[in-house]
């Protein structure tokens, strides 16, 4: 997150907003913010979400993802909103709205993510 910019700037059980001050060392050569740079934001916002009502010592990791984007992002504060939606015992589900700093739905994406107790994974 460090290396994007990105900062959380709100967090409470079962949701978390991350906030990214776009600019052009995040858009690809037609001008626009890189979808990985959005993807990255909305991952880490719905993981984040989940993590707030995950047993302490335990972690997640994404096993799938989806995104739409639904209008191209320039520049200026982009927000991520992820929210838990569901969680089971061995999978996890979440959502995560991307939006711009006029409040528009820039990507609405959707993971699922698998519990991984500490210590594992992290070899």
């Amino acid at each position: 997150m460090e290396t994007l910019g990105a900062r959380i700037t709100e967090a409470e059980p079962g949701r978390v907003v991350l906030e990214l001050v776009a600019g052009p060392q995040h858009r690809h050569g037609g001008g626009v913010v890189q979808g990985g740079v959005i993807t990255q934001i909305a991952d880490a916002a719905m993981g984040m979400s989940l993590a707030t009502l995950q047993p302490h010592g335990t972690w997640n990791t994404t096993i799938e993802l989806k995104i739409n984007f639904v209008r191209p992002a320039i520049e200026g504060r982009l927000r991520a909103i992820g929210r838990v939606i569901e969680m089971r015992q061995t999978l996890l589900f979440g959502e995560a709205d991307v939006v711009d700093d006029r409040d528009r739905l820039v990507a609405r994406a959707s993971s699922t993510c698998m519990p991984v107790p500490e210590g594992q994974g992290r070899e």
